[in-house]
């Protein structure tokens, strides 16, 4: 028999609340702030799968395989699928559903559970005590209904859950106490010399990759790729590898700096990489390959770029 979809059967008519938003089992809808927002089924699937496993970092593979159960799918549709449920989220989408780079996602905000009333199966017949008549059973024993059991398992589980949660949020809230702020000439430097570990390093501690280095509006994609030109001898796999890694942990591949220029446009420049590097062909697969991907917003603008650099 092939896999059971698990968004179906693990369905209990529970409310989850989370951030703004609450996904409701028994009516599979999804609202937030106060509206029910439309969402495709397999990103309500994905978005399910995440909340039964609140705080933990899931893996590409064990959503794979919980949201396209029995189908080889690309990765590719996992991340269009993120997309889809950060977008349905609105604003909070982003620091809700956290890229975990090279791993998986993680939902990354507190979640209260509510368990509505499950709708009671008939009552179950007691049977008599054998050799006694009915009105002669000396103890009736009440008769435990199925559900019973599936709520106080599921209360069980819950609280283990949340405890989880809890203890995890305390120990990341301990250690960003104690860690020192990110510098961008660490980020820099971890880039320059493509320290892939240093990177992975720097996107656990909270360093975002958008955040320009000088006021050209350089960011970390940007900077990654002139590689190409000062260093002609660059190992092209690391190259590949820590671009990856920022796209994994949503660097965007569409900022312009104060030029006009995109990653995109600087990658396939002669100058720098050229489009037949493996790095060129990534960010193009980035920008136009999948589906809902930003296509020509990842190209250069340098009209505009003139234009705004004339403004007082």
């Amino acid at each position: 028999m092939g896999a059971r979809n698990d968004s179906a059967h693990r369905r209990q008519g529970r409310r989850w609340r989370f951030a703004s938003a609450v996904l409701d089992e028994r009516s599979w809808t999804l609202v937030v702030g106060g509206r029910e927002v439309p969402i495709e089924a397999k990103p309500m699937e994905l978005l399910h799968e995440l909340l039964l496993r609140a705080g933990e970092t899931v893996s590409k593979e064990e959503l794979l395989a919980a949201v396209w159960p029995g189908v080889s799918v690309v990765e590719a549709s996992l991340a269009t699928a993120v997309l889809k449920v950060r977008r349905a989220l609105g604003e909070a989408g982003d620091s809700t559903i956290l890229t975990v780079p090279r791993v998986g996602y993680k939902l990354a905000v507190p979640v209260t559970l509510d368990l509505t009333e499950l709708p009671q199966t008939a009552p179950l017949r007691e049977l008599p005590t054998p050799g006694l008549a009915r009105d002669q059973t000396p103890h009736r024993r009440a008769v435990q209904r199925p559900w019973y059991w599936g709520g106080m398992l599921a209360s069980v589980l819950l609280a283990i859950g949340l405890l989880g949660f809890a203890t995890q949020a305390l120990r990341q809230s301990a250690t960003a106490g104690s860690s020192p702020a990110v510098s961008q000439l660490e980020a820099r430097d971890a880039l320059r010399e493509l320290d892939l570990q240093k990177i992975r390093h720097l996107l656990n501690m909270g360093w975002d990759p958008n955040t320009p280095f000088d006021n050209q509006g350089t960011a970390a994609l940007h900077f990654i790729v002139e590689i190409c030109e000062w260093n002609p001898g660059h190992d092209r796999q690391k190259l590949m590898l820590a671009v990856r890694m920022l796209l994994d942990a949503n660097a965007r591949v569409v900022v312009r700096n104060v030029w006009g220029d995109t990653p995109y446009s600087i990658a396939r420049a002669k100058r720098f990489c050229g489009t037949e590097h493996p790095v060129s062909h990534l960010l193009h697969v980035a920008c136009y390959e999948g589906v809902d991907v930003p296509r020509d917003k990842c190209q250069a603008d340098y009209a505009g770029a003139t234009a705004n650099r004339r403004k007082p």
